[in-house]
């Protein structure tokens, strides 16, 4: 199949995202009209993994959180059903296991 030039650069950024990231949240590729882009990432802001509502998730969805594991995971919805709902995202520090270090590294991936 023949792809025009825009088409091979979306797919050489669509290759090189994923490599990078580990994947995409998700991509919808199909039939191009005048309105419509070849390739869609879907994505917040420059952030292309998928952003979860902390105070919504269970645990497996707090589980694709990159740096938050099962574990982990559990003491987040211990911790909301114990003190209710997360007012901020900062909230999470107060979890034990998630220091400022651990939080730096997920606070782009989480919302509330």
């Amino acid at each position: 199949m023949k792809y025009s030039k825009k088409m091979n650069k979306a797919l050489g950024v669509l290759v090189l995202t994923t490599f990078l990231f580990g994947g995409l949240s998700s991509i919808a590729i199909g039939r191009v009209s005048a309105e419509q882009p070849r390739a869609t990432l879907h994505m917040q802001g420059q952030n292309p993994l998928p952003v979860v509502n902390i105070n919504k998730a269970s645990a497996t969805e707090l589980d694709t959180i990159r740096g938050i594991g099962p574990a982990l995971a559990e003491r987040i919805i211990k911790y909301r059903e114990q003190n209710g709902a997360f007012k901020t995202v900062e909230d999470l520090t107060k979890v034990s296991g998630i220091n400022g270090s651990k939080f730096k590294k997920i606070k782009e991936q989480v919302t509330v």
